[in-house]
């Protein structure tokens, strides 16, 4: 028995993202309709957020996605 590939849909989209009680402008990950990660941009590095907090920092956008991608498809 054969298994049919799925196509998901990837995308990154500008928002507002709530970091430590403030609103910064923001980018958010979302896969099919869930959103699955935000990311901000701080001191020239870009920001995983997790409920509102900081969770860790990478030095590329492209990065911080296949974090959120990576950490998604673990829990999923």
């Amino acid at each position: 028995m054969s298994k049919k590939d799925k196509k998901i849909e990837i995308q990154l989209a500008d928002g507002q993202v709530k970091v430590n009680n403030t609103t910064v402008d923001g980018y958010q990950l979302v896969i099919g309709k869930r959103l699955v990660g935000e990311i901000v941009e701080l001191d020239g590095k870009f920001a995983v957020i997790k409920d509102a907090q900081v969770d860790s920092f990478f030095k590329t956008l492209d990065k911080a996605m296949e974090n959120i991608i990576e950490n998604y498809n673990l829990n999923h």
